[in-house]
């Protein structure tokens, strides 16, 4: 039964996705009805709401809308967590950013603050591994900070979660910390259409997209913040376009921090590191 619907499945796809994206769409989607593993299900069959489910996210799937978002979870770091069109969808450049974090951070009992978490996958992550740790997150959405404590909470992970907006933090208001992260939105507005339909008219706006006049405004505010806001010593990672990589360095270095830009697995300027050593 599987493979005749795996077969219909496919040729509904054909419009959008390769067979080989298909494939993986529908193993993701058995999974989760049935919750199993693909591997031990061959011979299962669905049930007539299961079939319900499946053909609502085939239809959901027709119409561009990201897996994770149809399913409600996506994973990251090994860790499951929900999502929907109020935060990003986490990326695996991102787990990169967070693998770099742990690393350089193990068994030190670290105090740090992510800014612009959305899901909240970063400081939960990181939290996961890092169990010495002390993690504050913010966002400006509330309505992602709901879901960044829901996840926190799924995942037995301790995140202190607060409402601020990363452009007008007053660092009064604020500790120092060890580490300060962030994902940031740094793609430009002019880059949108060159951009996959699932992501450009599913994904949160306000998440990914900056004004074209100022596509670095996040790095150098929050690099203003952790000036008086990180430890000297201290460590700022952030995930940054890889487009703008050395002017995102420039602007960091003009402040005073010692940069250095790290490539992704696909050899694409992905992550740069600014310490302030005094």
């Amino acid at each position: 039964m599987l493979k005749k619907i795996e077969k219909e499945f496919k040729h509904r796809l054909d419009i959008i996705y390769t067979r080989d994206e298909s494939s993986v769409l529908f193993k993701m989607i058995i999974s989760f009805l049935i919750r199993d593993n693909i591997n031990n299900i061959v011979n299962k069959e669905l049930s007539e709401s299961q079939l319900i489910n499946f053909d609502q996210f085939t239809t959901q799937l027709l119409a561009h809308q990201p897996i994770q978002y149809v399913l409600g979870e996506a994973d990251f770091y090994h860790i499951k967590f929900k999502v929907n069109r109020d935060v990003l969808i986490p990326r695996p450049e991102t787990e990169e950013l967070v693998y770099l974090i742990i690393c350089e951070q193990s068994n030190k009992e670290v105090t740090v603050l992510d800014i612009g978490t959305g899901s909240g996958c970063i400081p939960i992550a990181l939290k996961k591994n890092l169990p010495l740790a002390q993690i504050c997150a913010i966002d400006i959405s509330e309505s992602a900070l709901v879901l960044a404590n829901e996840n926190a909470i799924l995942n037995k992970a301790e995140v202190i979660f607060s409402k601020a907006d990363a452009l007008n933090l007053v660092s009064s208001e604020w500790s120092q910390f060890d580490v300060i992260v962030s994902n940031p939105p740094y793609i430009a507005q002019s880059e949108m259409e060159m951009m996959e339909e699932n992501v450009k008219s599913h994904e949160p706006h306000l998440a990914l997209f900056v004004d074209d006049d100022e596509p670095l405004i996040f790095y150098d505010k929050i690099g203003d913040f952790a000036l008086s806001n990180l430890k000297l010593g201290g460590t700022l990672y952030f995930e940054i376009n890889q487009q703008l990589a050395k002017e995102t360095a420039d602007i960091l270095m003009k402040k005073g921090f010692t940069t250095t830009i790290i490539k992704d697995i696909n050899q694409n300027d992905r992550i740069l590191k600014a310490q302030l050593l005094g």
